[in-house]
This record gives C-alpha cells, structure tokens and sequence, in this order.
C-alpha cells in the first residue's frame, strides 16, 4: 500500500478490512513487524490498539531495541495469520532480517499461506525491488527486496514529487521488467495468482511503468473488484 501511517486508521479501514478477510479468521493473529520505523514505541501502540480493535490478537517482532533468539523469531512468524509491516527504511530493514534470517522466514510463511501485509516499505519488500528513500529524501533510489513478486514497487508516487523522476531512472537501468506505481490510499492485491487494485480514495490511482523500445511508458490502471492474472501485469 501508498498510504500515510498516521491517516490510514480512518482512510485506509476498507483495505485493512480486506486484508483480514483474507486471513480467513474471524480473530486472526497479527504479527506487526516495525523495523523500518526503528521498532518506534509510538507506532507499535498505534498499530495495536487499532488492529486489537479489529478483533486481532496482535504480536510485535523487534529486531532492534530486542534481539530475539532463532527459537522465537520462527515461532512468531510461523503462528501468525497475517504480518504487517510498517513504512521507513527500507534499506535498513531488509539489512537487519538478513541477519537475523527473517527474509527466509517470510518467504517461507507466504509459501504456507500466511497473508503478507503492509504499507510503503512494507509493500515494497514483497517485490524484487523498490523505489526508496532510505538514504536520501530528495534521491530516491532501487533498493533489492525479498523478490516474491518480479517487479518493482514505488509508494507514495503522487504525494512525493521526487518519486516520479527517480521512478524514470530506476526504470531505465531495471531491464525487462514492470513497476507498479501506487498513490497514497491504493493497494495491491494478490490472491494465488491473480491480482487487484483497490482504494480507499476515489482520486487514488494506480500505475503500470516501463522503458520498452527506448521509450518510457506510463500506464494508469483501474481499480477492479475483478481479479486478473498477475504474470499478465508484470509482462515487460
């Protein structure tokens, strides 16, 4: 998702909504891994007091101001039905799960069909790569990712006027592949598959970027409540 951490309680509660829905559960297990905000206190509570009033039993994951054991670091991410995780540095964050193993544990829960979240960092770690701004606020560059979906994923494209040149750069060096584009209040949905677009905004939009014949090509996509191929999305 492209939203804003402090908005998105009232803004984004459909695509929250959505995203227990998926979970099956009428009282899933959220896990809420906050490494990109620094497991910053303020956002933890924010996060569960929310989800717990969604009829969640939230858990945290803290990697840094923690340093869980092996034991416990795969028995939350294998007891969960959901992982949510928070925007901030990318960079750092796919860094520290490296350490500790965490990529691997991830992509091992999506394999099982643990239903994977989150928003801004937290969308861009699904993918191959991203548009960040973990270092630089005015430079955004590609950061590599978890690599579950082949492309790249680019929050925040219409309320950061940085994002759409360094989208065009990133893009022109990222060969034979797709970036998703999102705006804040839109989502990406994949189900087995197939994928979705929805919004919590009616001006939120979404997009599909690529460099094809020496051309840069900006394509903006629907919201559906239809699902389509996934493999079609992401065709270079």
């Amino acid at each position: 998702m492209g939203d804003r951490q402090d908005q998105w309680p009232v803004k984004m509660r459909p695509i929250h909504e959505e995203i227990l829905a998926l979970s099956g559960s009428q009282h899933p297990k959220v896990l809420y891994i906050p490494t990109a905000a620094d497991d910053l206190e303020e956002r933890i509570k924010g996060f569960r007091r929310y989800y717990a009033g969604l009829g969640c039993e939230v858990d945290v994951l803290r990697l840094l101001d923690e340093r869980p054991g092996p034991a416990e670091i795969t028995s939350k991410i294998a007891s969960a039905d959901i992982i949510y995780v928070t925007g901030g540095n990318t960079h750092r964050m796919i860094a520290t799960w490296k350490r500790y193993g965490v990529d691997m544990l991830l992509k091992q829960a999506y394999a099982q069909g643990t239903v994977m979240a989150g928003h801004s960092a937290g969308a861009i770690c699904w993918f191959n790569y991203g548009c960040s701004d973990s270092f630089y606020k005015q430079k955004p560059f590609r950061v590599t990712a978890l690599g579950i979906i082949n492309g790249l994923l680019c929050p925040h494209y219409d309320s950061e006027s940085v994002r759409q040149p360094a989208l065009k750069k990133i893009m022109k060096r990222t060969n034979g592949m797709v970036a998703i584009a999102l705006d804040e209040y839109a989502a990406l949905e994949v189900v087995d598959g197939r994928y979705r677009f929805l919004t919590a905004d009616p001006s939120a939009k979404t997009r599909r970027a690529k460099w094809k014949a020496g051309k840069y090509i900006v394509e903006e996509l629907k919201p559906s409540k239809e699902f389509q191929d996934l493999k079609g999305l992401l065709q270079p």
